[in-house]
């Protein structure tokens, strides 16, 4: 008697063990490349008939850091009519980006000409900083500009 009961109760663990663990298996994946530093403060500003944007490099803990590692970013911009205007704490739909390769941090710096942006109405802008292994940061604070000419 006591040995059937075993038997049951092993069994019974065994397709516990199996109903738990039983399901669709994902894929193997390399984890997304992560970098730590992101722009804080961004502003943009409008220099020799081109936007220009500038801020903080800041690390993970929002202290202030070098970026010797940074090779670029990505400048995510939407525009609207200055009478379709977003209000300052709505979400903005960037329509995509533009890859910005070369030095973009002078000394603790963030600095990034914008070429081709240079059309009437309210612009948002919001950046990415690329790492040397194609990694990319944070979205950095949002920056607005009105072009009036």
């Amino acid at each position: 008697m006591r040995y059937r009961e075993g038997i049951l109760l092993v069994t019974l663990g065994v397709i516990l063990l199996a109903l738990v663990t039983c399901g669709k298996k994902a894929p193997p994946f390399l984890p997304e490349r992560v970098m730590p530093l992101r722009v804080a403060k961004l502003k943009a500003g409008w220099e020799k008939g081109a936007v220009v944007l500038r801020g903080s490099v800041v690390g993970p803990q929002g202290r202030a850091r070098e970026g010797g590692d940074v090779i670029g970013c990505r400048v995510y911009h939407a525009r609207y009519p200055k009478k379709d205007a977003p209000c300052e704490e709505c979400p903005i739909e960037y329509g995509g980006f533009k890859v910005i390769k070369g030095e973009v941090i002078t000394e603790k710096e963030f600095y990034c000409p914008v070429p081709g942006v240079d059309t009437k109405g309210i612009h948002f802008f919001e950046v990415r900083l690329i790492g040397t292994d194609g990694a990319v940061g944070a979205p950095s604070t949002r920056a607005k500009l009105t072009i009036d000419y």
